[in-house]
């Protein structure tokens, strides 16, 4: 493929301070992650870190203290789903003060390989490896958009002189760390900041052209980030077995050495409607598992209920995991003890597509949701997530070459006791009725969409294995209240291509995409495009020292980034190309806008 400029990385980074010198602090960085089954490889490689201390900060502000590494470093996530930490570099000088973004600057997979992804088995810098449901092997770059401008993640971390950690977060809610007269945190183990991203949702592969026989053969893959941090000196981990010699159903690629079984960590959203995975993880070959990292504390231990998941098996619930603070190289993690999964039929679920007017946003998650029985623990309950799965960004679909399957059975179910024993679990069908599912959908800069009713309504229905109807999904609304349909963007083009997209990115995720075929395809080198449903404005908040005064703040939710992929249908796998611009779309003040381009 090639790239143009016209003017990330993945895992769990470790941000852990060791030292002082002068007023700076000295940090090191290390990863570790997770893949679904299917991936035997994701390569990634950093080249810079950036903080800033200014939450409004964009990419292009000059108050960013940055950190080239002084050799780009590549790893393999699916190397690295045991829990434990692989060292990117040591020794950065951060400043004092208090930082609310992190960025990551990672090398484009375009850029010359590296000899440390070389010396890996890489191809190129960022890569995947994956077996997709036709058992076919693919060795693709892993698209990253706008990489120059980097992946940011908002977070709050004060860097202090006083103490024996120079390094808190100010983000938690509660700390095994003590506090000094001023507020300023200490205690006797070095701070660390893990940042989240789960490969099973945020590697995106997707077909974007027919092959020579009019299949839908010619694959790319797409990074799309979903990162949060947490003050990894106040985390902790889970760890369990599961028997697998009775799954007779269940997969594992010969490329890789987890089954296709997730373990999914949750809690109770904000608003007590639903739950929400917080991290996940893969069963590996030996039945055994480890999430890390699960924030809590020394203080008050957090709970967590675990959603044993997949399409072979009959879902396991496991409710009130309580984790103490530690990883699990130096420390003993919560363990649920064996649990023996029932197997399970599957059905495949597909989204409906065809009215374009309801087209979920192009960087969207679907969950399929369950409850447990009302009366299982004397309590109401709410649903949990069973499957979560990434739509194409491009079609709007689920990606071709990832057919989303659920299980059909009932759930098992029961309450964690103490670390190591074996959990009693009963069996009923949930809620919704057994193989039936809720929907709702989240994306970058939307709120969480509405769950769909149980009830089966028009145009509402429910995932059911005996309709198998294509599902259709709640629409999200923008997070800051309102969207454009008034964004024009002007493109002059070369003719070389005829097929393409323009990809709006925010923070190196997607936000927005819309086909250039039309345009493309005019004699006339000049077109111009119409995007809509594109989040706009500020978000408001209430002023603390005025109380119930609401004032907009700005903040940079609305500014994006702007990259075209484009390709010749004649020959896409030699002629695809992406292009780079420099300038952001800004809507932070404005609903409608003209944004200008050319594709060379």
């Amino acid at each position: 493929m090639n790239i143009k400029r016209l003017d990330p990385w993945i895992g769990y980074l470790l941000i852990a301070s060791v030292g002082l010198v002068g007023c700076a602090p000295k940090t090191n960085v290390s990863t570790t992650g997770n893949v679904p089954a299917a991936y035997s490889h994701v390569y990634m490689s950093v080249q810079e870190i950036w903080f800033n201390t200014n939450a409004t900060a964009t990419p292009d502000d000059t108050t960013w203290t940055k950190f080239p590494l002084s050799t780009p470093v590549t790893f393999d996530l699916a190397t690295s789903i045991e829990g434990q930490l692989t060292a990117l570099t040591t020794g950065l000088a951060l400043p004092l003060g208090t930082y609310q973004q992190v960025r990551l600057i990672p090398v484009d997979p375009t850029a010359t390989l590296l000899s440390s992804a070389s010396a890996l088995g890489a191809s190129n810098n960022s890569e995947v490896d994956y077996t997709d449901s036709s058992n076919q092997p693919h060795t693709l770059p892993l698209e990253l958009l706008n990489p120059d401008k980097g992946i940011g993640i908002a977070t709050s971390i004060q860097v202090t002189g006083t103490g024996v950690n120079i390094l808190s977060s100010s983000s938690s809610s509660s700390s095994s760390s003590s506090s000094n007269s001023s507020g300023s945190a200490t205690s006797s183990k070095a701070f660390s900041i893990a940042i989240n991203v789960n490969a099973a949702t945020d590697v995106l592969p997707f077909a974007y052209a027919t092959d020579a026989n009019g299949n839908n053969g010619v694959s790319a893959a797409l990074l799309n980030p979903h990162m949060t941090a947490y003050d990894a000196s106040t985390v902790g981990a889970i760890q369990g077995t599961l028997v697998t010699s009775g799954l007779n159903n269940i997969s594992m690629p010969s490329t890789t050495a987890v089954y296709d079984i997730q373990v999914s960590a949750e809690t109770l959203s904000a608003d007590g409607t639903r739950h929400l995975v917080v991290n996940s993880a893969p069963v590996r070959s030996d039945g055994t598992f480890t999430l890390y990292p699960l924030a809590t504390s020394s203080s008050s231990p957090s709970s967590y209920d675990l959603v044993i998941h997949g399409p072979a098996i009959a879902t396991v619930i496991i409710k009130g995991v309580t984790v103490s603070v530690g990883d699990p190289s130096s420390s003993t993690p919560a363990n649920v003890g064996t649990i023996t999964p029932r197997p399970a039929s599957s059905f495949q679920v597909t989204l409906d597509t065809t009215n374009t007017a309801t087209l979920l946003p192009a960087g969207a998650l679907v969950g399929f949701y369950q409850t447990l029985p009302p009366a299982s623990f004397g309590a109401t309950e709410v649903p949990y997530v069973i499957e979560q799965k990434a739509i194409d960004p491009f079609t709007r679909s689920f990606p071709a070459d990832w057919p989303v399957k659920v299980s059909s059975e009932s759930i098992d179910y029961g309450t964690f006791s103490s670390s190591g024993s074996t959990v009693s679990l009963s069996t009923s069908n949930p809620q919704e009725g057994a193989g039936t599912y809720r929907v709702a959908a989240s994306a970058p800069l939307f709120g969480d969409g509405p769950l769909t009713s149980t009830t089966v309504a028009a145009n509402v229905p429910l995932v059911n294995s005996s309709t198998n109807a294509a599902i259709v999904v709640p629409t999200l609304t923008s997070v800051t209240g309102t969207t454009t349909n008034g964004l024009s963007v002007q493109i002059g083009h070369s003719n070389t291509y005829d097929r393409g997209y323009v990809i709006l990115s925010h923070n190196g995720a997607v936000v927005a995409t819309a086909a250039l075929d039309t345009i493309l395809a005019q004699g006339s080198s000049t077109g111009t495009l119409t995007m809509g449903g594109i989040p706009t404005g500020t978000i408001t908040t209430t002023a603390a020292s005025t109380a119930g005064t609401t004032v907009a703040t700005p903040d940079n939710s609305a500014l994006y980034y702007v990259s075209v992929r484009v390709w010749n249908s004649g020959n896409p796998t030699g002629t695809v190309k992406r292009e780079i611009y420099p300038t952001p779309l800004d809507l932070r003040n404005s609903s409608t806008a003209v944004y200008s381009l050319t594709i060379d």
